[in-house]
């Protein structure tokens, strides 16, 4: 009697762990880490989707939003690397995290994790003072290479905006400072209170910082619906591109399934109206990629940020 029991025990707690393993997903709240703090694009974004999937009930459990912000993204970045890869904590995050990668910051690169799907991007923009000098990115250019190192960036060094600039400095054969400032907000205030010559700024700054800025090109593919009159970089001559593509992140080794899953949600979150509304407002515009299409914009776009780390590296200061 104690073997058929003993038997019979095993039995079901084998077929216990079946059925858990073949558990539908998801059956707890996912937890969706912002490596930045509350207000900011990111942060609007994520809760935009949040809003959009709860109401339309487009998961049968809630997505619970997270901040965690500090060191560039990192602190937050590491919280989803070392979660289990299975579906239950993921990232949202830009292209910070190549650049805290490319610079040697950090151990990991975007292959420690598995992309899930692009939701959106917006681009920048090169602005000056409105009383500025310079009324074209052709005087900018001609003046840093007169006076190599003499006008001054509002930038991070090493941040993500840090790196179209390098950009522009290598095809321009010109060199201006970095000037550690901090996020955009930061930037605009040093550009009004004269500490820095130019900064790039997002979209929204173009009517939010219209009485104060004055925009010298965008770096972007084709000209701003809000700015029909502002070229592109590319139109000027040079090939360079600044777009903050928000994209969703999972741990690597978390199973596709899930991964599907999540981006089907995420994807008929930001297409609905609400979510609609509020990329349009924020200036920004929708960008759908997922699957294989997502990866190689992932390798090209985290290349970029290789081919030009040695120049951000050489803007440090020595220590």
């Amino acid at each position: 009697m104690r073997l058929v029991t003993t038997a019979l025990l095993g039995a079901i707690v084998g077929l216990a762990g079946t059925a858990a393993a073949h558990a539908e997903f998801p059956e707890k709240p996912i937890r969706l880490v912002i490596p930045f703090g509350a207000g900011g694009g990111s942060d609007g974004l994520a809760r935009a989707v949040q809003a959009a999937i709860e109401k339309n009930d487009l998961l049968p459990v809630p997505l619970v939003v997270v901040n965690a912000e500090g060191a560039a993204g990192t602190v937050g970045s590491r919280q989803v690397l070392d979660a289990e890869p299975d579906g239950y904590t993921i990232l949202q995050i830009h292209q910070e995290m190549f650049a805290v990668s490319a610079v040697g910051r950090v151990e990991y690169t975007p292959d420690d994790f598995e992309p899930i799907i692009q939701a959106t991007q917006g681009c920048m923009y090169l602005a000056v003072p409105v009383d500025s000098e310079f009324t074209s990115l052709e005087d900018l250019i001609a003046h840093a290479k007169e006076n190599p190192g003499a006008l001054k960036q509002a930038d991070d060094i090493g941040g993500v905006t840090h790196f179209p600039s390098a950009q522009l400095m290598r095809q321009a054969d010109a060199e201006w400072t970095i000037v550690p400032t901090g996020a955009t907000s930061a930037r605009f205030a040093a550009l009004k209170g004269g500490f820095a010559d130019m900064a790039l700024m997002s979209a929204p700054w173009l009517d939010r910082g219209k009485e104060d800025l004055r925009a010298l090109a965008s770096l972007t593919e084709e000209r701003f619906e809000a700015a029909p009159d502002l070229p592109t970089a590319k139109e000027l001559g040079y090939d360079v591109t600044s777009c903050l593509a928000r994209r969703y992140w999972a741990p690597a080794g978390t199973p596709q399934e899930n991964i599907d899953i999540l981006a089907d949600a995420i994807e008929a979150a930001v297409q609905t109206d609400e979510v609609q509304q509020y990329i349009a407002e924020s200036n920004e515009e929708t960008v759908l990629l997922r699957g294989e299409e997502l990866r190689e914009a992932v390798k090209a776009d985290y290349q970029s940020f290789v081919d030009v780390a040695d120049v951000v590296r050489g803007s440090a200061p020595k220590q």
